[in-house]
């Protein structure tokens, strides 16, 4: 059973955007977050697992 670990949080994402001069919200962030630990696991299982 996968258990998934999430290292950043919505907020901590929202800090770091801004520090790049991008304004999101804590929802849109998170929704951000979500997408990318998708692709994420995507790419490990389609070219790491056999």
């Amino acid at each position: 059973m996968w258990i998934e670990k999430r290292n950043i949080t919505p907020k901590k994402a929202v800090e770091i955007l801004k520090k790049s001069g991008v304004e999101m919200s804590e929802k849109k962030a998170e929704e951000l977050l979500d997408f990318l630990y998708f692709l994420a696991k995507l790419v490990v299982d389609q070219n790491f697992k056999k």
